[in-house]
């Protein structure tokens, strides 16, 4: 496991990649290029930075984890995520019309004040529950070179994501995350090559039998819900729309989306089959959540392993940066440029914006250090969910020019559907088995139609008060 060529090839990636990010910081010169990179994305950047962005341990570990135990219900994050981002491609050039930085910024406009600061408070959570979940994916790579204090391996993700974005920002991010793109999948693809070749068609048809090749398991609460909770997620997540607003051109976003689209399918699917060939091949695991890590240990020559361990783990703490800077970024533009003028300067705004990116990791990091026995793929759906019920309803009325919406029912929607997504999981989910996805999405729904009933109808009384 310390083996000369494993240690060899883990340290070489990690070192490269963290050069990567350190030397994108010569092209940050103001606010703009540590926020979206001035707009200067190639396709293959685009791709790099969703792919970056969104592939990291709930989308590996998470759903090798889940695979374990469940089979290919686990698909549900991927699969959801990848058709996700492939819609956003299809849509780009709506998306970039709306000519903002972030998007609550988009749902003040549309909505005004108090939408767009409720907008921010909880995507700004919903993305930050996620960053625990990538700290948590990274401990059992952390933990095969040494068995410390848990409060010791939590440092290590929290580190390198400060390393990768805290200096170059969102050039850092996708620089680094088209080296991990292409690192990836040389990996994961070669991976699944291996395991086509040395599996059966016994192996297949045992699977079929014992209903893991289904992709709904109640057991584990797993199925369409949750494909819908990516989708919501994914389209009100400024971490995987700042990509878009950042590329050269329409054409350039398209690309660079619909690839990476593609390719987190992909990678999910090879994922959930190493999860599903550990489950056979090692029954009595310690851990589910160690199926990926202990299959490259068991599976794969040393310098493999160490290639592989330092992949994986570039791509979990790539997701937790990505994350990390959108709430920076959010936090900074639609809270605290908003409610003072104390930081508008180029400089001032850098230095909040860096300050922030360290108060997330040390809040995410006393979190995981509080629980580190949850699943990860249960933080990732809450986190998608949290994030959907809170502006996808919002957007989708602003992409279909569904307008104009009363003030009073558009707040109602943006503070009353995460609240209420909130209370549900914690209090009635238990109690009535109903995804928190389905009631709170409803709620959101329900206030903007009514919002535009309430404004219709007065539309309505005016014109005919003015005959």
């Amino acid at each position: 496991m310390h083996a000369f060529p494993f240690m060899l090839s883990f340290v070489c990636i990690l070192i490269i990649t963290v050069f990567g990010g350190l030397a994108a910081k010569r092209r940050v010169k103001k606010a703009s290029d540590f926020s979206n990179a001035s707009g200067s994305l190639t396709s293959s950047m685009v791709a790099g930075a969703l792919v970056g962005g969104f592939v990291g341990g709930t989308s590996i570990v998470g759903t090798g984890e889940l695979a374990f135990s469940y089979g290919l219900a686990s698909l549900w994050f991927t699969l959801g995520g990848g058709i996700s981002v492939i819609l956003i491609g299809l849509f780009a050039s709506s998306f970039r019309r709306m000519q903002v930085e972030t998007l609550p910024q988009l749902i003040g406009l549309q909505y005004g004040e108090r939408a767009q600061l409720g907008s921010s408070i909880f995507l700004s959570l919903g993305m930050f529950i996620q960053v625990i979940a990538q700290i948590l994916a990274a401990l059992p790579f952390v933990s095969v070179f040494w068995q410390g204090q848990l409060s010791s391996l939590a440092l290590v993700p929290a580190f390198l994501i400060i390393a990768y974005v805290w200096a170059g920002g969102f050039m850092g991010a996708s620089v680094v995350g088209t080296m991990k793109t292409m690192m990836l999948i040389v990996l994961l693809f070669g991976t699944g090559a291996w395991l086509w070749w040395g599996s059966d068609w016994g192996t297949y048809v045992h699977w079929w039998q014992a209903g893991r090749i289904s992709l709904v398991n109640h057991e584990a609460g797993l199925g369409w819900t949750q494909g819908i909770a990516m989708l919501v997620g994914i389209v009100s997540t400024q971490a995987y729309l700042q990509p878009i607003f950042a590329s050269r051109s329409v054409r350039d976003a398209r690309t660079g989306a619909i690839t990476a689209g593609v390719l987190i399918i992909l990678i999910g699917l090879v994922s959930a089959w190493i999860g599903m060939y550990m489950s056979d091949a090692y029954p009595d695991l310690s851990s589910p959540r160690e199926a990926i890590p202990q299959f490259f240990l068991m599976e794969a020559p040393g310098w493999v392993a160490g290639a592989a361990y330092a992949v994986i783990l570039l791509s979990i703490v790539m997701t937790g940066a990505a994350l990390t800077l959108s709430i920076s970024t959010i936090l900074n533009r639609d809270v605290i440029q908003r409610y003072t003028q104390r930081f508008h300067g180029e400089q001032q705004s850098l230095l909040v914006s860096r300050a922030l990116i360290l108060v997330v990791i040390g809040i995410a990091y006393v979190m995981v250090c509080w629980d580190d026995q949850a699943l990860i793929l249960h933080w990732a759906f809450l986190a998608m969910t949290l994030r959907g019920v809170t502006i996808f309803f919002p957007i989708l009325f602003y992409l279909f020019h569904i307008k104009p919406i009363s003030e009073r029912w558009s707040i109602l929607a943006v503070w009353g559907a995460p609240l209420f997504a909130l209370v549900w999981t914690w209090v009635l989910l238990p109690l009535t088995g109903i995804d928190p996805l389905v009631v709170s999405s409803a709620w959101s729904l329900l206030a903007l139609v009514l919002g535009w009933w309430v404004m219709k109808k007065s539309s309505r009384n005016q014109h005919v008060e003015s005959r």
